[in-house]
């Protein structure tokens, strides 16, 4: 084994821009409860965090990368890289998600109701990373494919936990510090994790986000949105002399979980597709197949993973409005015994939605997986398509506020929309 020569330690502060749910495996208290430590803390395994990194990095453990690789018994390279676990700096939030699977026709599927455990965002929390030197290693290899990580982490492309395609996981970096042990200070090293060695050391997050340059996995697509009339996505009371439900808050702030989005623009997507396969232009394949290529599916022991990543989006500015109401029979035209209840809606209000399409190597997949997304999200701007609860009067209706940005560039979308369209015209088929 090749002799070490330096050990470079990082201490990163992170926050969290989306809720995330990292699992246990246990059920105690919800369907999935948080991974805690043996007080009872949250926090993220290293493991996960390595995971997602190698994962970016598109390295298979045969591949030769800075996580070390294992070709056969005789080749392979232990990782240059250890990875601590992250933990919380401040006071988590905890709060419980209910969800629910929907068919087409936007009903629950019997027995398909889950709750998990979430930590809420805002959270900041810290991990160590540790480069080990060797003789025989390329230093500047090795930090050149950090750089890649830490732009990956930024730009939101690597998330953490479950649901990461529907919003949750992700996190940005909001410093890093850097310590470097070599034979003349190598006594040091025995201070490396502890907390009062990073105490005022200079933030080289600009430093490492430029050692490579970096081009994104996905296209970044950012759609202004403002809220007319109220928002119903349930959120149950859990206390006695509250509303019996109100819509979902995280961090006190409304929101939108990308699940609901990703719910109503999946059911319009399929609607335009089986609109343009009876008008006569031949699709490639079925239009199941195309659904399940751009949105992805779980299907007993196959699956495949959702191209479009949809952001939980906060509602700013959105005012509380509390009612009481009561449900009516629609048959007698009377009211319901035991039917009142009261909510708290939010009306008003603006929001970003952001959408990411993964690319694929030769950039072609994702052109008209966009175009198509593109197509829905001008229904969306226009009122057409709603979203969550209560839609049937007016609820999840949203207006356009202002353009629509695909990696930073404005009026691009009908750029993708018509190429989608005389695609299909001249070559009978999406992806030809």
């Amino acid at each position: 084994m090749s002799a070490i020569l330096k050990r470079k330690v990082l201490h990163l502060d992170v926050q969290f821009v989306s809720p995330i749910s990292v699992s246990s495996g246990e059920d105690e208290w919800t369907d999935s409860d948080l991974l805690r430590d043996y007080d009872g803390t949250p926090f993220i395994s290293g493991t996960s965090l390595a995971g997602a990194m190698r994962a970016y990095l598109e390295k298979e453990k045969k591949d030769k990368c800075l996580m070390g690789y294992s070709d056969n018994e005789n080749d392979g390279k232990m990782s240059s890289l250890f990875v601590s676990d992250m933990t919380f700096t401040d006071k988590v939030k905890t709060a419980v998600r209910d969800g629910v699977s929907l068919n087409e026709n936007k009903t629950s599927i019997t027995g398909s109701k889950f709750d998990m455990e979430i930590l809420e965002a805002k959270a900041k929390a810290e991990f160590y990373l540790e480069l080990v030197i060797r003789e025989d290693d390329d230093e500047n290899q090795i930090e050149q494919e950090l750089s890649m990580i830490f732009n990956g982490i930024n730009s939101g492309e690597i998330r953490l936990g479950s649901k990461k395609t529907r919003g949750f996981g992700r996190f940005k970096i909001l410093s890093i510090a850097s310590q470097t042990y070599e034979k003349e200070n190598y006594l040091d090293y025995a201070n490396a994790y502890k907390k009062a060695t990073w105490d005022a050391q200079k933030n080289e997050l600009e430093e490492w986000l430029k050692k490579k340059e970096w081009t994104p996995k996905q296209v970044h697509v950012q759609i202004p949105l403002r809220l007319k009339g109220g928002i119903s996505i349930r959120q149950y009371a859990a206390k006695k002399g509250e509303p019996d439900y109100t819509q979902i808050l995280d961090h006190g702030v409304p929101v939108i979980p990308g699940s609901s989005f990703a719910g109503a623009i999946r059911h319009r997507a399929k609607e335009i597709l089986e609109e343009l396969d009876q008008s006569g232009l031949k699709l490639p394949e079925e239009v199941t197949d195309i659904m399940h290529t751009a949105f992805g599916f779980v299907k007993e022991t196959n699956a495949n993973t959702s191209q479009i990543i949809i952001g939980e989006t906060e509602i700013k500015g959105a005012k509380p409005l509390t009612m009481v109401r009561t449900g009516v029979s629609r048959f007698e035209s009377a009211v319901k015994r035991g039917a009142l209840y009261k909510e708290t809606t939010y009306v008003d209000g603006t929001l970003m939605l952001d959408i990411a399409v993964r690319k694929d190597e030769e950039w072609s997949q994702e052109k008209w997986i966009l175009g198509l997304l593109l197509l829905v999200i001008k229904d969306l701007q226009n009122g057409l398509l709603a979203v969550g609860g209560e839609t049937a009067i007016g609820r999840g209706i949203f207006s356009e506020n202002g353009l629509i940005l695909i990696d930073g560039e404005a009026n691009k979308e009908d750029e993708f929309i018509s190429n989608m369209i005389q695609n299909l015209e001249r070559n009978g088929g999406i992806n030809q």
